[in-house]
């Protein structure tokens, strides 16, 4: 029984001990600070998702922002060019009517066919 507690022996076992201890140690330091990294890989992941969630709102809200003023500036153009066809249309309608007042001519001879006057009244 003294040489299974001889001093040799006992050192031995210490040592196994201590390696064991510093083995569990570095292992558990280990996995420690590969959590560690995991935790600043997701952190980081997360905040370049929220940088570039961002920029697409922002990229999407100026989008939008210009495709309202554009379709602001149409119904303004749409606007402007129906006053011009009414303001056309009438033109034309008293045109019409100012070449009908003209004289016809009288069938004898007198005064008939495309003379100045109603040239200049014609638009077609």
């Amino acid at each position: 029984m003294t040489a299974l507690f001889s001093k040799p022996m006992v050192r031995l076992i210490l040592i196994a001990i201590l390696v064991i201890a510093v083995l569990g140690t570095t292992y558990l330091g280990i996995r420690e600070i590969r959590g560690m990294v995991d935790d600043a890989v997701k952190l980081k992941g997360d905040e370049r998702d929220a940088y570039w969630t961002a920029k697409i709102e922002k990229a999407n809200a100026d989008t939008n922002k210009r495709a309202a003023d554009q379709a602001a500036a149409v119904v303004k153009i749409q606007a402007v060019m129906a006053e011009q066809s009414r303001s056309d249309q009438r033109t034309l309608a008293d045109l019409r009517m100012k070449n009908a007042q003209l004289p016809k001519g009288d069938g004898k001879g007198g005064r008939c066919g495309l003379n100045g006057d109603r040239v200049g009244l014609l638009p077609d």
